[in-house]
């Protein structure tokens, strides 16, 4: 897999990806005359103890574990005692996407007020992440989970291939067959049958096979519908018929959206339209916040870009969706970004 980047002159050959995981907070004894490896073990576990407690299911038997984790050094219950204020805090530091950038580089700890924003930001994203979503999936016949792909064959032999973190309903019934895609992507390869219209309902649209294989992603509220076979008829969600003009050739696609309606049809790369099919993201000279909140979609956890400036390089490549780290040590070795493995659900790129 071959890639490159705006900044060809500033390739990074360094592919070290270090862990920041100590934290101090002014009123607190700091932790800086301990060896950073022991701060950066302590404040890892202190935050997974945090965690743990603090997701609502936690027994006797956890809670007398972390107490005995606790009293095994003043440095323990220091880091514990540090992972709970920030917990507390959160409520009061700044929104993930509006971290600043850091200060310091690559090898070397976060200026603290940082390092407390992005250590309360993991606390946040480590409970509400493997909770999103979930009502959708408790009301659906079928999804992925992150990072997952699924095919399913359905009753009359459509198939359907469920990207990451998708959520499906299917009501079939003598006089037509509908689905309600929840929220994610999927291709659809619909079976010939003229007495039964096959239609995939999203938020905002509704999307009319015509003897045809179609792929529709459902975010934002809006609708991104990609053809690869025949044609597609598409209306809002609530419109009783399908426009005769709103159609969707071979080869084309289009995003419809409750504000908008159907905007104009563009011919679409099935280079990278389709890439995911087959485990790969195919980006063409897109900005790197664009390529981030893709790869987002496919990886547990959230990758944050430090700033503005960082943000807007261009990025083209070829990269595998099975291989989290690889797709990140690839991002680092074209753009010249050091990576900061915060915690396993926070990853940060910075200058």
């Amino acid at each position: 897999m071959k890639a490159h980047a705006g900044r060809p002159e500033n390739i990074s050959k360094n592919r070290r990806v270090i862990r920041h995981n100590s934290f101090n907070r002014p009123h607190l004894m700091p932790m800086s005359n301990a060896p950073v490896s022991e701060i950066t073990t302590l404040s890892d576990q202190a935050i997974d103890w945090v965690i743990r407690l603090r997701a609502g299911n936690a027994g006797a038997q956890e809670r007398r574990a972390a107490a005995e984790w606790q009293n095994r050094s003043p440095s323990h219950r220091r880091a514990f005692a540090e992972a709970e204020q920030l917990w507390l805090d959160m409520g009061e530091v700044w929104s993930v996407t509006e971290l600043p950038r850091p200060t310091q580089a690559m090898g070397r700890r976060f200026s603290r007020p940082v390092w407390r924003g992005l250590a309360a930001a993991a606390l946040a994203l480590a409970l509400v992440l493997p909770f999103s979503g979930l009502g959708d999936r408790w009301f659906s016949d079928y999804y992925t989970a992150v990072g997952e792909q699924k095919t399913v064959t359905l009753a009359d032999g459509s198939q359907v291939l469920l990207n990451t973190d998708t959520a499906l309903t299917v009501a079939y019934s003598d006089t037509g067959r509908k689905l309600t895609l929840k929220h994610g992507q999927a291709l659809f390869k619909v079976a010939a049958d003229r007495n039964r219209p096959f239609e995939v309902a999203t938020d905002t649209a509704v999307v009319k096979a015509l003897g045809t294989v179609f792929e529709v992603l459902q975010q934002d509220h809006a609708a991104r519908i990609t053809v690869q076979e025949h044609a597609v008829g598409v209306k809002g969600l609530h419109a009783p018929d399908y426009p005769p003009d709103a159609r969707i050739q071979e080869g084309q696609q289009a995003v419809y959206s409750a504000a908008n309606g159907l905007q104009a049809a563009v011919a679409a790369d099935p280079q990278q339209s389709a890439a995911w099919q087959r485990g790969k993201l195919v980006f063409k000279n897109q900005a790197l916040a664009d390529v981030v909140a893709e790869l987002d979609r496919y990886f547990p956890g959230k990758i944050v870009i430090s700033d503005a400036k960082l943000a807007a390089l261009r990025v083209s490549g070829v990269f595998p969706l099975a291989d989290r780290a690889a797709t990140l040590a690839m991002l680092q070795q074209i753009l010249a970004v050091k990576i900061s493995q915060i915690t396993p659900w926070l990853t940060v790129l910075h200058g």
